[in-house]
């Protein structure tokens, strides 16, 4: 068995994944998943879509914005 996270996720993992409820993880999430079969069983969330998600909404993350120390419009 491998010791890295999945590839990709159920609905109740990629919520787990990411530190919520599957209530809220289906409201907020704005990453489609992939459908594996036409059953709602067979969507699976992508990790790294995920990963990317949960960076772009982090307020620490500095990447997502201007550096501290940067000018505006320069």
């Amino acid at each position: 068995m491998l010791n890295t996270p999945p590839a990709t996720f159920t609905l109740k993992d990629a919520a787990e994944y990411c530190g919520i409820s599957e209530h809220l993880f289906k409201q907020q999430c704005p990453i489609k998943p992939i459908n594996f079969t036409d059953s709602a069983k067979g969507k699976r969330w992508r990790r790294v879509g995920l990963d990317a998600w949960l960076n772009d909404i982090d307020p620490n993350n500095v990447s997502s914005g201007r550096r501290f120390g940067e000018k505006a419009g320069g």
